[in-house]
C-alpha cells in the first residue's frame, strides 16, 4: 500500500513539471524576450538597491562635510571638509544614467561643488607658503610662491614668459606649450609675469632672486614702451627696494620652502601656470563711462618720457646676465589698442620700436614686434592697453609659428 501510494505521488509529481515546462514553452513563444525580461527585472532590482545606497552614502558624507565645517580653523581640518565633500560628490556620480534618480543628483552635487569651492577658497587662504619675506609687490609675492611650487613639481621650464601686467594676462603659457608640442618641441612653458614690472624689476628678478639653477633656456619678454620709461617714477621697483624681502636678498637669503609654518593670506585668480585669465572685452563706450579718457600727453606712463637712464642700464645688466647663463631673450611688444594709441602715444612707440631694434642689435637679443596689429580689433583687448583672454590665445599661435623662437627652439636641441 505504502509501495502504491509513492508511485502516485511521483506520477503527480512529474505531471505538475510537465505542466508547468509545457506552460513556460509556450509563454516563451509568446514572448521571444520573455527570458531576457526577467533578467532584466532582477538586475534592476539590485541596480535599484545600488542607487539607493549610493544616494545614502552619498548624503551621509554630505552631512558629515557640513558638521565639519562648522568648527574648522586650521589648515588639516579644511582639508578634511574639502574631502568629504569630494567624497560625495564622486559617491553621487556612481548613480547610473538610466536611473530616474541620477538627475536629483546631479542637482544636489551642484550644490555639494560650491561648498567644495568655499572649503577649498578656506584652505587655500590658510595655507600661504611662507618661503620669503614680502617683497613689496602681492602679486609678485604670490608669483615667486606659485613659480617655486612648479619647480619642486616639475623643475625649471623650458620657456619662462616674463612682463608687467600686460603679459601677466596677455601670453597664455599653456596653449603655447601645447601648440609647440604639437610641433615636435617637448617644451614646458611658465608664466612669471608681475604687475608694474619694468626692466628694473625683471633684472632684479631673474638676476638677484632666482637662481641660475631655477631658470630656463628661453625667457620670453612680452611688454611694451611703459617698462622702460626711464623719466617716470618705478613705484614697483621702489616698493621692492623698501620691502623686508629685499634686505633679505643683501643678506644673501634666497627664496625656499624650509618648514616655516604657513600665513594665512586672499589669493588671486592666477591660474597655476602663471597666467591671469581675464575674459572681458573692451568696449569703448561702455569702457568710458565708468573710466575717463587720457590723452597721452597728460598720461604719467608716457610724460615726462625717456628711453635712456636706468631702464636701459637693467636691460644691458639682465641681457648680459642672460647671456653668461646661455638664456637666449626674445622680446615681444605687445598690441595696444587703436583707441589707446593716439596720436602722441603713437609717436613715442614709434620711437620705441626704433630703441628695440637698435638695442637689440647692439646686445644681442630677439624682438617680435606687435604694437600695431591689433588696432582695430578691440575685441582682444580688456581694457585700451591690456589684452583679454582671447588676445592672449590668438597672440600664442602666433609666437608658436614665428621663426623668431622656433629658431631659438631649434638652437637648444
Amino acid at each position: 500500500m505504502r509501495v502504491l501510494d509513492k508511485r502516485r505521488w511521483i506520477t503527480v509529481l512529474l505531471f505538475g513539471l510537465a505542466i508547468f515546462v509545457s506552460v513556460g514553452f509556450w509563454l516563451d513563444r509568446g514572448n521571444s524576450g520573455g527570458h531576457n525580461v526577467a533578467l532584466a527585472a532582477r538586475a534592476n532590482f539590485w541596480a535599484d538597491r545600488q542607487v539607493a545606497a549610493a544616494l545614502r552614502s552619498g548624503f551621509e558624507q554630505a552631512e558629515q562635510a557640513a558638521e565639519l565645517s562648522q568648527t574648522a580653523r586650521s589648515v588639516d581640518q579644511w582639508d578634511e571638509v574639502v574631502e568629504a565633500w569630494a567624497g560625495a560628490i564622486v559617491t553621487l556620480q556612481t548613480i547610473p544614467v538610466e536611473s530616474p534618480e541620477r538627475f536629483f543628483a546631479q542637482r544636489k552635487q551642484r550644490e555639494f561643488l560650491q561648498n567644495l569651492a568655499f572649503a577649498q577658497q578656506q584652505a587655500n587662504q590658510l595655507s600661504w607658503p611662507n618661503v620669503f619675506p614680502s617683497l613689496g609687490s602681492p602679486i609678485l609675492d604670490e608669483q615667486l610662491r606659485l613659480y617655486l611650487s612648479y619647480l619642486a613639481a616639475f623643475g625649471p621650464p623650458d620657456i619662462l614668459i616674463v612682463g608687467s601686467s600686460r603679459a601677466l594676462q596677455g601670453i597664455d603659457p599653456q596653449p603655447l606649450q601645447t601648440a609647440l608640442n604639437d610641433q615636435g618641441y617637448p617644451v614646458r612653458v611658465y608664466n612669471f609675469s608681475i604687475n608694474g614690472a619694468t626692466a628694473q624689476v625683471m633684472n632684479f628678478v631673474l638676476q638677484r632672486l632666482l637662481t641660475p639653477e631655477q631658470l630656463p633656456k628661453l625667457v620670453i619678454w612680452g611688454d611694451g614702451s611703459r617698462a622702460f620709461n626711464s623719466r617716470r617714477l618705478d613705484a614697483t621697483f621702489a616698493r621692492i627696494l623698501e620691502s623686508p624681502g629685499y634686505q633679505a636678498v643683501l643678506a644673501g637669503e634666497r627664496p625656499g620652502f624650509a618648514g616655516r609654518e604657513p600665513l594665512p593670506r586672499q589669493p588671486s585668480t592666477i591660474n597655476a601656470y602663471g597666467f591671469l585669465p581675464v575674459p572681458a572685452e573692451f568696449d569703448p563706450v561702455v569702457f568710458y563711462q565708468t573710466y575717463p579718457r587720457v590723452n597721452g600727453r597728460y598720461d604719467a606712463f608716457y610724460n615726462p618720457f625717456g628711453l635712456t637712464g636706468l631702464q636701459l642700464g637693467s636691460l644691458r645688466s639682465l641681457v648680459d646676465y642672460l647671456k653668461r647663463q646661455n638664456i637666449d631673450l626674445v622680446y615681444v611688444n605687445l598690441p595696444l589698442s587703436g583707441d589707446y594709441l593716439d596720436e602722441y602715444r603713437l609717436s613715442v612707440d614709434q620711437q620705441f620700436q626704433k630703441f628695440l631694434q637698435t638695442q637689440s642689435q647692439r646686445l644681442g637679443f630677439a624682438v617680435i614686434d606687435l604694437l600695431s596689429q591689433w588696432v582695430n580689433q578691440d575685441s582682444f583687448f580688456a581694457d585700451p592697453s591690456h589684452l583679454n583672454q582671447k588676445g592672449a590665445a590668438a597672440i600664442v599661435q602666433q609666437l608658436a609659428r614665428n621663426p623668431l623662437i622656433l629658431e631659438k627652439l631649434n638652437a637648444l636641441e
